[in-house]
């Protein structure tokens, strides 16, 4: 996603820049993607210094066994360049004889070190690269869970508000519909207690025709409606 436009890096949070409809459009083509709005990834800086090549250039990150294979390859490449340059000192510092004694010497011990670096080096980075993938997973495993949790927590929040959002509105417009009926200050009060115990005398109130709502609420208030609430 670095990659596109519009789409940055909040060094400071650890975290994906970018704006929410542009992340939902990006989800809807990379199902992969998904969860991974508003989450911190503590192990980028690391992951950058190890797929760093593959970031600037944009492109996909190379696997464990050709990173390894290219490292391995660099790493011999740097000890052949060394052997070659002790062998050119020592043919100007020495006699052609003792030259060519050195230079198997030297072509002997540089085949050793190459076999012993490619098998230590080899196993080191191979070990690097399989701890940083086995904690890569574990940090996807968890964030996955992590935007699971927070979005059913959404929901039933979401479900809260707009419950409470539509009790808070038919308590208003039944407030209102006593005072339009010319119940007085303290009847608007009793009325309005029974309404907290009963919420359906409320809903009731509003489902009856204009006419018979001042009746409904007169008989509420004697104690009429005691049996059935």
């Amino acid at each position: 996603m670095l990659g596109k436009s519009g789409f940055a890096w909040d060094d400071t949070r650890k975290m994906l820049q970018c704006e929410k409809q542009q992340y939902d459009d990006h989800c809807k083509k990379n199902h992969e993607a998904k969860g991974l709005y508003g989450i911190a990834f503590p192990y980028y800086d690391t992951l950058a210094a190890i797929y760093g090549r593959d970031i600037a250039t944009g492109e996909g990150a190379e696997g464990v066994a050709e990173a390894v294979s290219n490292m391995e390859k660099e790493i011999a490449l740097e000890d052949v360049r060394d052997q070659d340059d002790v062998e050119e000192r020592a043919c100007i510092e020495t006699p052609r004889r003792s030259v060519d004694s050195t230079s198997s010497c030297s072509k002997k011990r540089k085949k050793d070190n190459v076999k012993l670096k490619d098998s230590s080096s080899g196993d080191r980075f191979l070990d690097m690269f399989v701890d940083v993938q086995g904690e890569l997973k574990s940090v996807c495993k968890h964030v996955g869970t992590m935007a699971e949790s927070m979005m059913r927590e959404a929901v039933v929040q979401e479900k809260i508000v707009s419950e409470e959002d539509t009790q808070q509105k038919l308590q208003n417009r039944a407030i209102l519909e006593l005072q339009k009926l010319g119940f007085t200050g303290t009847e608007v009060v009793n009325a309005a207690l029974v309404f907290v115990k009963v919420p359906d005398q409320m809903r009731m109130l509003l489902a009856l025709p204009d006419s018979l709502r001042r009746e409904y609420i007169l008989k509420m208030l004697a104690g009429k409606f005691v049996d059935i609430v």
